[in-house]
């Protein structure tokens, strides 16, 4: 046992005094280099901040503010809050949120671009069916997130307006629908908008 154990560092000791380029190689790829940078770990990585509540987002002064009227809470989840106006009952509009957020930016852009088109398509497909002029309207906004797009539709008598920001993986989409004030409303939704962008 004493004999094979010498033999073994005898073997090592003449490998390593070798100026073999193969050997040397070898000792360099077992051996670390402690001047090289460590790979990223997962805990060394910058931790994403957790999605934020979608009624977190857009609280319920902030929903008055956008419908003009008192409102009334309908739903509360985590990535969906629904907020229906209570001053005229037989002209409810309802304002949903809805917050997302995705694996990749890429993804996250395809979202976007399939939310923003979405609105129009609905509104043709209801309006054909009802024989009804389809009116659509829609512009970029600057300097909120990294994208955003403001629509406004009409599917018969219930008026449609849209608002959809992406700030990196994450979407935010303020929708209000009903027969209640329009005025001012686009001004209104991205005053809202532009408080709840800085919370994803």
């Amino acid at each position: 046992m004493l004999n094979r154990l010498l033999l073994l560092i005898s073997v090592a000791l003449s490998v390593a005094c070798s100026g073999e380029p193969a050997n040397a190689e070898k000792t360099a790829d077992a051996w670390p280099a402690f001047d090289a940078p460590e790979p990223a770990s997962a805990e060394n990585s910058p931790a994403k901040s957790p999605l934020p509540r979608a009624c977190d987002l857009v609280s319920a002064a902030a929903a008055e503010q956008v419908l003009a009227q008192h409102a009334t809470l309908m739903s509360d989840e985590a990535e969906s809050c629904m907020w229906s106006s209570a001053d005229h009952p037989g002209s409810i509009t309802m304002l949903m949120v809805l917050v997302s957020d995705n694996d990749s930016e890429a993804t996250a852009q395809e979202v976007f671009g399939a939310v923003t088109g979405m609105q129009g398509n609905l509104s043709a497909l209801v309006n054909q069916h009802v024989d009804a002029k389809t009116k659509k309207s829609g512009q970029e906004l600057d300097d909120l997130g990294d994208e955003a797009w403001l629509s406004a539709s009409n599917m018969d008598l219930i008026g449609t307006q849209q608002l959809v920001v992406r700030k990196g993986t994450r979407v935010l989409t303020l929708n209000v629908t009903g027969m209640g004030k329009t005025e001012g409303l686009g001004k209104r939704l991205e005053a809202v908008a532009r408080q709840a962008v800085p919370q994803l």
